[in-house]
């Protein structure tokens, strides 16, 4: 199987005997998730791989997958823009299971670094095509970044320490994964962890992101406009 040839492939190249998590990070519409778990639960018994995850997944293929080998994490996107997946806590406390939170910052959007003037290489940063950093996006974001601004002075802190910490503090199994190719963005998100917010915060913060306006964020989330809102 593809799975096995990878990982055997993986543990040469990085030259050792295990990997402690492997996801598979796209479902395989021809292959049963029961045939993946299968083999990964071989895997695990011979000592290749520790655990194993699945990413953009649902209910429905977690439970079955987790039937035939228990899942430590799931890899699904996740931030203040991107919250259709919290439909999925119940059955990760349910089963015990992670979530591993990828583009928490909406791209680096909720990190506040960017506006208008912002200008991105059209062939190599995919930001250059997403919503979030649109002219049209930014005007439909201003109350979100706003309320971010408002909270980091409150805390302290910077807006994306905000929005990290608002995942942290929410359920003590997400753990985000915010990229970076600066030293002082990567000390900048670790410091995240020191922040506190009450479970009162949170839900002041859930209430009003509920309640926002804001633009289409990358990865398929719906517009939110005012029309909806007051619905």
């Amino acid at each position: 199987m593809a799975i096995r040839k990878s990982v055997e492939g993986s543990l040469r190249r990085l030259e050792t005997d295990h990997i402690d998590i492997y996801y598979q990070h796209r479902l395989d519409s021809a292959v049963p998730v029961e045939e993946v778990a299968g083999v990964m639960s071989e895997l695990i018994q011979e000592g290749k791989i520790t655990h194993w995850g699945l990413s953009e997944a649902a209910e429905d293929t977690i439970r079955r997958a987790h039937a035939v080998c228990p899942v430590t994490a799931i890899q699904n996107r996740y931030s203040m823009m991107a919250r259709w997946h919290e439909d999925l806590f119940p059955v990760l406390e349910e089963l015990q299971i992670g979530y591993v939170a990828f583009s928490p910052l909406a791209n680096g959007f909720l990190s506040a670094q960017y506006g208008k003037d912002s200008v991105f290489d059209s062939v190599y940063d995919y930001r250059s095509v997403m919503p979030q950093f649109t002219s049209e996006g930014i005007d439909k974001n201003k109350e979100l970044l706003s309320l971010l601004y408002r909270i980091a002075e409150e805390k302290q802190a910077t807006p994306a320490q905000i929005s990290l910490a608002w995942m942290l503090c929410k359920k003590n199994y997400i753990v985000p994964i915010p990229g970076t190719r600066k030293r002082s963005r990567l000390i900048e998100n670790g410091r995240a962890a020191e922040i506190m917010l009450t479970e009162q915060e949170i839900e002041t913060l859930d209430k009003a992101l509920d309640q926002m306006e804001m633009s289409e964020v990358f990865g398929g989330s719906k517009i939110k406009t005012k029309g909806e809102l007051q619905k």
